[in-house]
């Protein structure tokens, strides 16, 4: 493999036997060498994607976690507040500063 195959789903046993020359591309090229997609019977299944990649991704990987939390809880929201005093009165505490 002198070169990532641009639109190919690669074998997982072609994936596997060429995994020291795609890190070497990857180390050249960076985020430019793309994406290696492999999987059985060349379906994709699975992928190899340079480090430079992840790190462009990852806060937006994690904005989508936290936007699927925060509309997990927006689904169960009854919109009920307490304040503070209600909820140390609720604990059986009394406010520090009294």
């Amino acid at each position: 493999m002198t070169a990532i195959p641009r639109q190919e789903v690669l074998p997982v046993s072609e994936a596997r036997a060429c995994l020291t020359e795609i890190t070497a591309i990857f180390r050249k090229e960076g985020a430019a060498a793309g994406i290696v997609v492999f999987g059985n019977r060349r379906v994709p299944e699975a992928a190899i994607v340079p480090w430079e990649i992840i790190e462009m991704l990852d806060p937006i990987i994690e904005d989508m976690v936290i936007a699927t939390r925060i509309r997990a809880r927006d689904a169960t929201d009854t919109g009920v507040r307490y304040t503070l005093d209600e909820v140390l009165e609720e604990l059986g505490l009394s406010d520090v500063d009294e």
